[in-house]
């Protein structure tokens, strides 16, 4: 990357050394997600059944350089956990995306579970110098493999001829609107379609809407023009093969409204997912540094081999228990951490009022008897924002829906009551 390149990249996105050095509250929540995924991820499919492998593999697209020089939410959270203290596990605030994947790697292998195969690139060279580093001090004995620095699309070839038809988890957490194309996205979801596993991909909002920001119906200068095209082609290529051609109008159409233009992308590019690519299902959830936030700058995009349990399941409780941990805030001196119990309960009711009407629309469309826990399933991934109520939450609404005669059971128990594994379908 030339000079001018990166000057424009730090005035686009802030400081880069600031941003790979010192761990944010994005970053930490992505990190427990991803602590908790995995984990997860390897419990369900490592292990000698039928449907499951003795090895899988993890794939960190942008690997940085493992760990941060300042760290926060990872100790905290493991010390609270009861299930992470069964195990003598040595996680640090400090640890970035690929150590938390090789000290998993190392529970699993003390398990007998399962090998994790850990594959990371990272394209700076000295930030590759120093993930090798990081991880020859706790990947002894463990199988993992640091490419030499390059771009991850050059990478990406050699990778898929190593990973040997095991299922495997990506985890793309690219900078921006760089890094990977829409193309190299399918191929990944050819591979998971035929071997199993998820992909999980930073999808930058406002970096979305800043590249197409430079788009100009006329422009006042060639140079200015040319600039313009390489930012717009960046966009183009991750949205896909000819997306310019649908979000060039929707930019000049929604660019005075703030946010519209990144929500409407997001969307284009997920619905263009489950059109395009071997993905059986996609779904997103935001990343928010604050309760309140408004306008989150990220949101991270799942496709899956499985959705059903993968997002359905493990991945919307997941999400909607970090979401609960941004209602602790710490008083002023800093000593007490208080949960806003009432704005969180107020958050729930909120999304309930907002979300009973979309499920009994969506459930009318399908017109079709499924299980109660089938049914909560289905509306998570129809509505593809993860996290956005519990699975607990949705069951609270069905059970509503069934007080107020929207919807009717049949088969029920001894006790008469709706139970996960009734079948239900919407009165006509």
């Amino acid at each position: 990357m030339s000079k001018k390149q990166k000057d424009i990249q730090q005035s686009l996105f802030g400081d880069e050394r600031e941003y790979f050095n010192r761990k944010r509250t994005w970053t930490a929540t992505k990190h427990r997600i991803m602590l908790r995924y995995i984990q997860a991820f390897c419990y369900n499919l490592g292990g000698s059944q039928g449907f499951q492998s003795n090895y899988l593999n993890y794939v960190d697209g942008f690997a940085g350089e493992g760990k941060y020089d300042e760290g926060i939410g990872i100790e905290n959270f493991i010390g609270k956990s009861d299930f992470w203290n069964r195990y003598k596990t040595d996680f640090l605030d400090s640890d970035g995306s690929p150590l938390i994947a090789l000290k998993l790697a190392k529970i699993f292998e003390l398990e007998k579970r399962v090998t994790l195969r850990c594959f990371f690139t990272e394209e700076d060279k000295e930030r590759n110098q120093k993930l090798n580093i990081n991880c020859s001090l706790i990947g002894e004995g463990l199988s993992y493999k640091i490419y030499d620095y390059q771009r991850f699309d050059k990478a990406l070839v050699q990778i898929m001829n190593e990973l040997e038809n095991y299922p495997t988890l990506f985890f793309l957490d690219a900078f921006g609107v760089q890094g990977v194309t829409f193309e190299q996205i399918c191929s990944i979801a050819d591979y998971v379609s035929k071997n199993k596993g998820e992909l999980f991909l930073l999808f930058h909002n406002r970096a979305v809407a800043r590249n197409a920001g430079f788009y100009k119906t006329d422009y006042q200068d060639y140079k200015k023009q040319k600039t313009a095209e390489t930012y717009t082609q960046h966009l183009t290529k991750l949205l896909g093969d000819n997306s310019d051609l649908d979000w060039k109008p929707r930019w000049l159409e929604y660019q005075q409204e703030e946010q519209k233009f990144e929500k409407w992308a997001l969307k284009y590019f997920k619905d263009r997912l489950q059109k395009d690519s071997c993905f059986k299902g996609i779904a997103s959830f935001e990343i928010k540094e604050e309760y309140n936030d408004t306008r989150p700058q990220y949101h991270i995009v799942v496709g899956s081999n499985h959705p059903q349990k993968a997002l359905g399941v493990f991945l919307n409780d997941f999400v909607y228990q970090e979401n609960e941990l941004l209602f602790y805030q710490d008083d002023k001196s800093g000593k007490y951490h208080k949960f806003m119990s009432q704005e969180w309960e107020r958050q729930n009711n909120e999304r309930i009022s907002t979300i009973k009407p979309q499920i009994i629309d969506i459930l009318r469309s399908k017109n079709q008897d499924m299980t109660l826990e089938d049914a909560i399933t289905f509306i998570i991934l129809e509505i593809g924002n993860l996290g956005y109520l519990s699975r607990a939450k949705y069951r609270e609404i069905f059970l509503k829906l069934y007080e107020e005669k929207i919807i009717e059971a049949r088969e029920l128990g001894a006790r008469g009551k709706l139970t996960l594994k009734n079948f239900i379908r919407v009165v006509k």
